[in-house]
């Protein structure tokens, strides 16, 4: 829906010069005063910004996001063949049919897309003080991770006063939206790669990651040992701890939760029967 509201608009810049002399028309006569007033120079300010808003600061694939921009005119005269021009993330696909206004023949996001105030005719026209609005839905691609980056800009038209035509941009604008994408990585190493005696004794690291974007809670790391392995009871070190435990990792081992980026790292040793 197109916003109706007023913005603030500022007046012209006005200004003019007087210059203030005397004179004496006859011989020893008083000077008189004579003052005279030029023409009012008008300046005018041309001063539009672009708003982009995003209804969801997280999502995750398959979800459905709106964006809306809103265009502002902030200037001392009336735009016209205004078109807010978006450049949607990679990461995301256009919902069919969901841009409003719906885009003039041959316009596009990518190119720009007219808009117009309420209760004006002419598409593309803002006048001073006023907005328009432009609004569209995208879906979140499947296996998109990161920040999904859009911003938005508009194209603008404007006259001056003697009639000359100028066209401009503003600023871009840009929204940030989080892909929620979960995941795990777990890596176990030991420090052989063989034995030749019965009992010898092998250790084991793993190593447990978060390398999605959210925070895993109640993580629990299970490694079942082979058949002739045996656990070294209280050989169990824990992420940096330097105290040995009694934790069987085939009976499984709580670590708690992992922020994103952020590792857990267990050591347990076997006995091995040959």
């Amino acid at each position: 829906m197109i916003d109706a509201r007023e913005t603030a608009s500022p007046a012209p810049f006005a200004t003019d010069a007087t210059a203030v002399g005397f004179t004496a028309v006859h011989a020893g006569a008083e000077p008189r005063p004579i003052q005279v007033t030029s023409n009012v120079v008008i300046t005018d300010v041309v001063k539009a910004v672009v708003d982009k808003t995003a209804d969801k600061e997280f999502a995750e694939p398959g979800d459905e996001i709106q964006y809306t921009v809103t265009f502002r005119n902030y200037s001392s005269v009336d735009l016209y063949g205004v078109k807010i021009v978006d450049d949607i993330s990679p990461k995301t696909t256009l919902v069919p049919d969901t841009v409003v206004p719906v885009p003039q023949a041959g316009e596009t996001l990518e190119t720009g897309v007219s808009v117009t105030s309420p209760n004006e005719s002419v598409a593309g026209r803002v006048p001073k003080g006023r907005s328009a609005r432009l609004a569209y839905k995208v879906t979140v691609n499947a296996g998109a991770t990161g920040d999904m980056i859009s911003k938005a800009s508009a194209i603008i038209q404007f006259r001056d006063r003697k009639g000359n035509e100028y066209s401009g941009s503003t600023d871009p604008n840009i929204t940030k939206t989080t892909i929620l994408a979960p995941d795990l990585q777990i890596v176990e190493s030991a420090d052989k790669t063989f034995v030749t005696e019965n009992n010898e004794e092998v250790v084991y690291t793993l190593v447990v990651r978060n390398t999605g974007t959210v925070k895993i809670t109640n993580i629990t790391v299970t490694s079942p040992l082979s058949d002739g392995m045996t656990y070294r009871q209280n050989s169990t070190l824990k992420k940096d701890t330097n105290q040995f435990v009694n934790a069987d990792p085939a009976l499984g081992i709580p670590i708690g939760d992992l922020n994103p980026e952020e590792s857990y790292q267990i050591q347990f040793s076997v006995t091995v029967s040959l």
